[in-house]
C-alpha cells in the first residue's frame, strides 16, 4: 500500500518541533512571486529519519510492515491510529512515524511557527492524510 499525499518542487527545511505534542514542522519559505509558506505538520510524531533540508518533496503514506526494522517503531505502528510516512527528495527516501500529517499555506513570518495550541497559520489546509 502506498498513497501519495503531497508533492512539491519547493525547498523545505525541518523548521520546528513541539515536544509536548510531538508536532514536527517542515517548512518551505515564501518564494519569489508568492507570499505563502507551505507548512507540513506531522502530529504525534514518534520517529523521524530524514535529512534537515529537502529540495523537492513527495510525501506518501506507506505500509509499515515491510520498511522499518526498529522494534519500538513497529510497536508504535501496531496501533491503528499511527502511520508511517515516506518522504522522498532528490531520489532519497526518509521515514516519519506519526498519527497524521496536514499541509497548510500561510503568510507567517520567518520567526513565527504554526505549531502549538493556537493553530496560527492553519487556516488554509491544502492536503493531509485524514
Amino acid at each position: 500500500m502506498s498513497k501519495e499525499i503531497f508533492k512539491s518542487d519547493r525547498y523545505f527545511t525541518v523548521f520546528d518541533y513541539l515536544v509536548s505534542h510531538g508536532q514536527l514542522l517542515i517548512r518551505s519559505d515564501k518564494r519569489k512571486g508568492s507570499k505563502e509558506n507551505i507548512d507540513i505538520i506531522f502530529f504525534d510524531t514518534s520517529f523521524m529519519q530524514l535529512f534537515t533540508t529537502l529540495s523537492g518533496i513527495t510525501i506518501r503514506l506507506v505500509n509499515s510492515n515491510s520498511i522499518t526494522t526498529y522494534t519500538a517503531v513497529k510497536k508504535y505502528l501496531s496501533y491503528e491510529e499511527n502511520n508511517l510516512f515516506e518522504i522522498e527528495s532528490e531520489g532519497e527516501k526518509y521515514y516519519i512515524a506519526a498519527s497524521f500529517v496536514k499541509i497548510f499555506e500561510n503568510e507567517l513570518e520567518f520567526n513565527e511557527t504554526s505549531l502549538g495550541y493556537e493553530s496560527k497559520g492553519r487556516q488554509n489546509e491544502i492536503a493531509g492524510s485524514l
